[in-house]
Order: C-alpha cells, then structure tokens, then sequence
C-alpha cells in the first residue's frame, strides 16, 4: 500500500493500478472512522478509470490525527489532489465522504468533473447520545446495527463491531463532531456540477430524505436508490452501485 507525504504527513492510499494520463480519475473519500478499504468493490469493479482511495489521517495506516472540521479535511484532500497534480477528477464521497465532496466542490469547482455523493446529505446532525458516549471514551456498539439494511446478517454485524472496536474512539468522536457541525442547506444549490447521489433504500443514518433533497437541490444531479441496503450501501449492495457509478460515468462525464 503506497503513502505520499502530505502537510509533513506519511499518508497511505489504495491504488488499483499505475496511473494512466488519458484517463479520468475518481478519488474514493471514506466516512467517519473509516478507510479507504470501504471502497474495495468499487476499486476492484469499476474499469476505464484511474482509481484512489486514501486514508484520511488518522484512519487506517496514516499519519497524523482526525480532525473536528469538514473544511479541515476538505483542505486536507485538496493538498493530496494537488501533490499528485491530479487533473479535472470525480470526487466521490460517503457519508462524512460525502460532505468532504460537496465542500470541494463549492471551494474548487474548477478542479472537478464530477462528484458522486453515498449515503450523505447537505447537513448531517449526530445524535447526541453518540457523541456523549464517544466523549467517555466508549465505543457506541448499538450504533452499528443502524449502520447496515434491516435484514443483515449478524456475522456482518459481529465483523463490524469488532472493526470498530479497532478505531479509536478520538477517531470517531473528532469525526462525528465534524459531520455535527456541518451543513450547506444554504449553499448546496451553488454547486453546478455533474453529481449522482446514491442512497441505500433503508438507511437509517442519512435517510433516503437526505439524498433526495440533494437531487431537488442540485440542478444537474441524478440520483439512484439501492434496495436492501443501509448506510453502507457500497459495501451492502456493490453491484447495484457499481452499476449506478458506471452508467453515471458513460452518461454524464465522458459524454
């Protein structure tokens, strides 16, 4: 797994393969206390494209420490866009992903092709409760069935509690509280470029409310509903969003 110093940083990235010039790139963004492994199906069934994912800092194999700000993050992938003197690209963000995207795309719209925004919305309020039990340095092991479709298996469910356990709860509370305080309810509307908004049918986290008002909002979106998927839908249903991602792609951007 490749890393690039980024702002004095070793910052890891899931690379499918060599970069090729003439190819468009899409750059994967994970959600709170997450990695760039949430992307392996779309990174292993998505052709055509150079593909990246990175591990925010403080997630997964990078350096450094998560931080309490979309915008900080958002700066953050712009110094990464900008080290490898990435082109025009497709953002494509879940969740806190999602709402990293939308930033960058308000910030430096001239950077983008695209964006393709999973389970995310233009404000994401935490529960409270949440980030009461993140601040006692607790893990929120009930949190993680809201996390997936209402008929998931429990070994899904066991794999993904253990995972969590396995992030720091600093991780998530910095994350969380980041996603709380973040909301372009009155700006989303300027963003004029090319986006899919992808949903799962039964996500619990950012309803299927949310990605609908980001279709009603944004003037050139198309949006695309999973069936028998929560708030991981890229994980829950890959095919489905494979599909959606690539008909997007052929449709809109490499018209």
């Amino acid at each position: 797994m490749p890393s690039i110093n980024i702002q004095g940083k070793s910052i890891y990235y899931h690379l499918t393969k060599e970069f090729q010039a003439d190819l468009t790139t899409l750059l994967f963004v994970h959600g709170a206390g997450g990695t760039g492994k949430n992307w392996i199906y779309q990174l292993e069934g998505i052709e055509g494209y150079n593909l990246m994912a990175l591990d925010l800092p403080g997630h997964g194999r990078s350096e450094g420490t998560a931080t309490g700000s979309i915008i900080a993050y958002r700066e953050f992938v712009w110094s990464f866009i900008q080290a490898f003197k990435l082109g025009p690209l497709v953002i494509v963000g879940h969740s806190m992903g999602g709402a990293i995207a939308l930033e960058l795309a308000l910030a430096y719209p001239k950077a983008l092709k695209g964006l393709i925004i999973v389970d995310s919305g233009a404000r994401l309020r935490v529960n409270p409760l949440l980030l009461e039990t993140l601040s006692r340095g607790k893990h929120p092991q009930g949190n993680v069935k809201f996390s997936y479709s209402f008929n998931v298996s429990s070994d899904i469910l066991e794999k993904a509690a253990e995972e969590m356990k396995g992030v720091p709860t600093e991780v998530y509370l910095a994350d969380f509280t980041a996603c709380n305080e973040f909301n372009l309810m009155d700006r989303v509307r300027n963003i004029l470029l090319p986006a899919l908004i992808i949903c799962g049918q039964e996500d619990q986290m950012t309803p299927v409310k949310y990605s609908k008002y980001l279709h009603n909002e944004l003037a050139h979106s198309t949006i695309a509903l999973i069936s028998d998927a929560g708030h991981m839908a890229m994980l829950e249903q890959p095919d489905q969003v494979n599909r959606a991602i690539n008909n997007f792609l052929i449709k809109t951007i490499d018209k």
